[in-house]
């Protein structure tokens, strides 16, 4: 008799969903809505570009 095999994927060929997360304009502290999948976004008060690399997590 033949086992079944898995057929489950590989971790690596499963995409995840963008999710939110807020952080902080460095220019003038209100909170900004950055998505995971995108490295920079604007302030929606003051315009300045906060990018992930900068950002401070609420």
């Amino acid at each position: 008799m033949k086992e079944k095999r898995s057929q489950e994927r590989p971790a690596c060929s499963i995409k995840s969903e963008p999710f939110p997360t807020e952080v902080t304009c460095p220019e003038c502290g209100v909170g900004v809505e950055i998505w995971s999948d995108e490295n920079e976004t604007s302030c929606a008060l003051c315009g300045y570009s906060v990018y992930r690399h900068e950002r401070y997590v609420n």
